[in-house]
């Protein structure tokens, strides 16, 4: 298992992260900054991600990041692990004595560097909400957008000693045939006629969720060529390929062999 390969799953294990976008006080003349010349601009965002492993994310005209990637459109995007991927970026030996906890900074986080611009896409649409059901609330807001991040680059510190720059091919999923055609029927199909099959993925597969909360009806909500999304309520989790899946109308064999995996353990 390589390390794009791991590197796209924590990305897409994310459903946060914090946005960084050029502030230049010349765009807001009625704020009183008390700054003259621009500078980095941090604020808290909710993602979702394209087939392709683009980000998604849904923005306000009214917000001071929206203007900003109006005026300068290349940003970075900082996603952090939300649950452990110990079976991607093992825990760190701490050999200190007397140390009874894992410090933060031996846990994975990633850098996505590129261009936001806004989308017509409905299926970016279609994703984001399904990953966010409550953000359906204010979603068709007038001065509300969805926004997809054109990745150029980006970087991982996978922990101590593991740190890494990417180009774009070696992380984006270039192949994800027939995936916006089909994604929601397959979804739809899942929930409706394979609940059991989800009951066993989640008892079977999913190490990162207490067992308690394993029980309920939980559903399907985004798959991509690396995995697929599962919520109950609050609740998100995500169960990975172990390899990248890239044509759609494989997908069917994938989950049947999940199945047939999950009886057997």
């Amino acid at each position: 298992m390589n390390i794009n390969f791991k590197t796209r799953q924590l990305i897409r294990s994310s459903s946060r992260g914090f946005l960084s976008t050029e502030f230049n006080p010349k765009n807001f003349k009625s704020l009183k900054t008390g700054l003259s010349k621009p500078f980095s601009y941090s604020t808290f965002v909710m993602t979702a991600f394209d087939y392709d492993l683009s980000p998604i994310l849904l923005l306000s005209n009214l917000s001071e990041h929206t203007t900003n990637v109006i005026s300068n459109s290349s940003v970075s995007l900082m996603v952090c692990e939300e649950k452990k991927l110990y079976n991607f970026f093992p825990k760190f030996n701490n050999k200190f004595p007397n140390i009874d906890y894992e410090d933060p900074m031996s846990r994975p986080r990633v850098t996505l560097i590129g261009n936001l611009k806004k989308s017509p896409d409905k299926n970016h649409r279609i994703r984001f909400l399904n990953r966010h059901p409550a953000a359906k609330l204010y979603a068709n807001f007038g001065d509300m957008n969805f926004y997809k991040l054109d990745i150029k680059s980006a970087h991982l510190i996978g922990g101590f000693a593991q740190v890494k720059w990417f180009k774009k091919n070696e992380l984006v999923n270039k192949k994800n045939q027939g995936y916006a055609s089909s994604e929601t029927d397959i979804m739809n199909h899942m929930n409706e006629h394979h609940n059991e099959s989800i009951k066993l993925y989640l008892q079977k597969f999913i190490k990162n969720i207490k067992a308690a909360e394993k029980t309920g009806r939980w559903k399907i909500v985004g798959i991509d060529p690396d995995g697929f999304d599962l919520r109950k309520k609050k609740l998100l989790t995500r169960l990975y390929f172990d390899r990248e899946i890239t044509d759609s109308k494989k997908l069917r064999g994938m989950f049947v062999k999940l199945h047939n995996e999950a009886l057997k353990n």
